[in-house]
């Protein structure tokens, strides 16, 4: 999600917004920043005149009547390869925006996304007093983005875009942070004053657990609805031995350094409320850290009872990444934890070695009825506008008509086709993406309807026609046919991932917990590695019922404050209160 931007050389704010109405010839700048003096000055020479118009809607999507060019600055990737004729600065997206809002990018410069040479330039920029009209900050996590907005403020260098945003945002975009309670404007937020316009994601990180179905049925056993179902489930692959010779592995599983990653048992986790990376606030509004909270011991005790089963493999924390798609591939596993996309990377892997295998998602509610899930903010990206310039709407304008276009048929092909071989495809397409965080939810409860006959289809928008009619296909002719998942991947993969998978996450209520935290605090840098390790110490401890979990656990936690947890907690705590 890379952002564009532009300088202006135009004089009129255009779109008949009303701001351009009371300052006829002169800046618009009173809906966006307040604290221009010269424009407040001709703003109240003109009071009578403007109290005797009428008021005219700012057009969140109009077009400027000039033309207007804007300086801008880019991150950009190594090696660009575009479409013969086209550049950064010229190509078909440009020219839809031009078309659509009579507005032109200039770039001043640009430099590679990674590493920090794109932060560095711009560091230089600011310390130079010299940055552009608009430009992106870009951060490795969302605390280093707020500090350099913070930075920028500090300096009066960039506007207050609280009524730009008012004014200007579509309903779409005020819609798409609604759905967080706008905590993603509420992170560039200073003193109640909006700074930025942030990027915003949806939420696809549920934990999923997936079975082989194949040998679910073949068992006889009753499809999964609570943890105790999966944990019988888990016995049964052991008792029964689906895969031959003792071979099977009822429950597929790494945590070698991470708790809840690829493979990890972050399913069994969320079952216990427990988020065991996250640092995030509690009832009193306290910043915690969840690895030290007393529900994640109840959790390891699941994992331990799995471990002392047998259900588990004893050297599960040895266990890498590639060698749990080794175990994947060759056909031993029966349950493992994963994301909704996981029958596309690497769950059809089984697929190839085992034709008559089936992989099947279940979202499995906690206790409070929910789908838990703990999640990072949803962006680490966001638009500014330097203090002053003339059309500070024009971002958030421009953010409306690509977030407006970016899913339409004449986009996506445009991008299939036209940038099929452009590894700029990302950076040309310059835009930051601002989803409603139930976006891809919603998307699945849409094509499920129109599968099964509750919706017409063809109100389906053209990204999600694949995947209605590879499912349709799937459901309606495939499914009951020998070997039919392995033969017809690409529809068995868009079943399984969005008509099973989040077709059922969308019937369940979701239960967010957001991170409260995700930067980097000087005792961080000095202990959390270490910290981190003694954490996972004591987990496999627990898991492998090498000590009494309680005491164990307990142990943990003293030690994990006494070792600079607690001079942690201390500074995250007054970094968000800040």
């Amino acid at each position: 999600m890379l952002m564009v931007f532009v300088s202006a050389c135009g004089n009129n704010g255009g779109n008949n917004s009303s701001d351009n109405t009371t300052n006829e010839g002169k800046s618009n700048n009173t809906a966006a920043s307040g604290n221009n003096a010269a424009s407040a000055t001709d703003n109240a020479g003109k009071t009578d005149e403007a109290a005797a118009e009428p008021a005219v809607a700012a057009d969140p999507f109009g077009k400027y009547p000039e033309p207007i060019e804007f300086t801008t600055i880019r991150p950009t990737m190594n090696n660009p390869k575009f479409p013969e004729g086209e550049s950064y600065e010229e190509n078909v997206f440009n020219k839809f925006m031009e078309e659509k809002l009579n507005v032109k990018p200039k770039f001043v410069w640009m430099a590679p996304q990674d590493g920090d040479a794109y932060k560095k330039k711009l560091d230089l920029s600011i310390g130079g007093n010299d940055i552009p009209d608009v430009f992106q900050i870009v951060g490795k996590n969302i605390n280093e983005v707020q500090a350099t907005v913070k930075r920028l403020v500090e300096a009066d260098m960039i506007e207050d875009l609280t009524s730009a945003y008012d004014q200007y945002a579509s309903p779409a975009i005020k819609e798409a942070f609604a759905s967080a309670d706008n905590r993603g404007l509420d992170l560039y937020k200073i003193d109640g004053k909006l700074y930025g316009m942030p990027g915003q994601s949806a939420l696809e990180g549920m934990n999923f657990v997936w079975v082989r179905d194949d040998w679910r049925k073949k068992l006889n056993l009753p499809e999964p609805k609570t943890l105790e179902d999966v944990e019988a489930i888990a016995k049964a692959f052991k008792d029964s031995d689906p895969a031959g010779k003792g071979t099977t592995v009822p429950v597929a599983m790494q945590m070698q350094t991470e708790t809840d990653g690829l493979f990890g048992p972050g399913f069994i986790f969320d079952q216990f409320d427990a988020y065991p990376r996250l640092f995030y606030k509690d009832a009193s509004g306290s910043v915690v850290y969840g690895g030290i909270q007393p529900q994640i011991k109840d959790a390891l005790k699941v994992m331990a009872d799995l471990y002392k089963n047998g259900e588990i493999e004893k050297d599960f924390a040895l266990k890498d990444t590639g060698q749990l798609q080794e175990l994947l591939a060759s056909g031993r596993a029966g349950i493992v934890g994963q994301a909704w996309w996981g029958v596309w990377y690497p769950l059809f892997m089984t697929l190839q070695n085992v034709p008559d295998a089936d992989w099947k998602p279940y979202a499995i509610p906690a206790k409070n009825g929910k789908l838990n899930m703990g999640a990072t903010n949803t962006s680490n990206t966001v638009l500014v506008v330097k203090k002053g310039f003339k059309y500070p709407e024009l971002p958030i304008k421009w953010l409306n008509v690509y977030n407006a276009n970016h899913d339409t048929e004449w986009w996506v092909k445009t991008s299939q086709d036209k940038y099929k071989d452009a590894n700029e495809k990302a950076t040309i397409w310059s835009g930051i993406n601002i989803a409603r965080t139930d976006d891809i939810v919603n998307q699945a409860k849409e094509i499920v309807a129109a599968v099964n006959g509750e919706k017409d289809a063809a109100t389906l928008p053209f990204k999600n026609n694949d995947a209605f009619t590879n499912i349709k296909k799937f459901i309606d002719e495939l499914q009951s046919q020998p070997q039919a998942a392995s033969k017809n991947m690409l529809q068995w993969q868009n079943t399984r991932s969005w008509y099973d998978a989040m077709g059922s996450a969308a019937k369940l209520e979701s239960n967010v917990v957001y991170s409260a935290f995700d930067g980097t605090t000087p005792t961080m840098e000095k202990k959390l590695t270490a910290l981190n390790e003694l954490q996972m110490k004591a987990y496999h401890k627990i898991i492998m019922g090498k000590s009494d979990a309680d005491k164990e656990f307990d142990a943990f936690v003293s030690d994990w404050k006494a070792q600079g947890g607690d001079e942690i907690l201390k500074e995250v705590n007054e970094a968000v209160t800040k």
